[in-house]
């Protein structure tokens, strides 16, 4: 057996662990297998699937018979992915640990590349670019933070963090935890609690993770206050952070149809720090809403993204 040692003298027996959280992914997670298969071909690597109870579980493990790399590790209880990638990171052998959604796929020479950014740069922790892929086009997202703050970067910038495109190193494992209690929002929290203890990080502009935005898993239009609500109290001391935060969510809950949230998410935006087109859309939400007419903000706001573009995201 191969061994690896970092500069503290810990082995690692695998050069590349990949986690994989899994839920109900038995019909389409062989494709992201053998994607991480030929990304990692080169090294001697392990792909550690953690399910929360799917349904399929009997298609699952047939397809992970199918893999020699491949574990599957099944939970007694469902619970979150935040849970399942815990679980899957304190597993993990790797001298390098990346994640990844069971409905992506890395592209060839993506493991390589980024483990030469992480060996050149020193980097304990690094997170990047990818391609959206759609029914009908793939859309590169390289989104470079402009300074050192995670929450100036999420809710300032208004960019965004994929879970998988992180990578980090083995030795330092412990410290990368999603916070389990949260039911949304795990990514944002994760990149908080990551930079709050890491100063050797990375951003990386080169895209080798593909998204689905497909499958309807991939964002869910759900709206969560009691979570949202939560993130804000442990994570969110600046009201001007809190507003950022808010504003990626209003509009959202106007286009689903959730008049609770669409209050609590408008109540809590400053129009000062919003650009005029989101001023408009706040302004003519908050007099409809009030004068009982929020069934027909969501079709408004239709009509105005075909006139103003996309907006829904930012």
């Amino acid at each position: 057996m191969s061994c690896f040692y970092n500069f503290e003298g810990q082995v690692f027996e695998k050069t590349i662990s990949v986690v994989i959280p899994s839920y109900n992914s038995g019909a389409f997670i062989s494709d992201t297998i053998e994607s991480v298969i030929e990304a990692a071909a080169s090294y001697d690597f392990e792909i550690i699937i953690v399910d929360d109870c799917s349904e399929d579980i009997v298609c699952l493990r047939q397809v992970v018979k199918q893999f020699s790399k491949a574990l599957l590790i099944e939970k007694d209880k469902k619970s979150n992915a935040a849970i399942s990638r815990n679980i899957g990171i304190k597993k993990a052998r790797g001298k390098y640990i990346f994640l990844l959604d069971s409905d992506d796929h890395f592209e060839p020479g993506y493991i390589s590349h980024r483990i030469r950014m992480m060996e050149a740069g020193e980097y304990e922790f690094v997170f990047g670019s990818y391609i959206n892929v759609t029914e009908y086009k793939e859309t590169v997202v390289c989104e470079v933070p402009r300074g050192i703050d995670p929450k100036d970067f999420l809710f300032i910038e208004d960019k965004d963090i994929r879970t998988s495109t992180i990578s980090f190193v083995g030795y330092k494992k412990e410290s990368f935890r999603f916070n389990e209690n949260l039911e949304k929002h795990q990514d944002w929290a994760f990149l908080i609690d990551t930079l709050a203890q890491c100063t050797r990080w990375s951003y990386d502009v080169t895209p080798g993770v593909k998204l689905n935005c497909v499958r309807g898993s991939r964002m869910s239009g759900a709206m969560n206050i009691k979570a949202s609500r939560y993130f804000i109290s442990k994570y969110l001391d600046d009201s001007v952070h809190v507003s950022g935060f808010c504003k990626r969510h209003f509009i959202l809950a106007a286009l689903v149809e959730n008049e609770e949230a669409y209050r609590y998410f408008s109540s809590l935006v400053m129009l000062s720090r919003i650009k005029m087109k989101y001023k408009l859309i706040k302004l003519v939400g908050d007099i409809m809403t009030n004068a009982g007419l929020f069934p027909l903000l969501s079709r408004s706001l239709f009509f105005f993204r075909s006139v103003v573009g996309n907006f829904a995201r930012k």
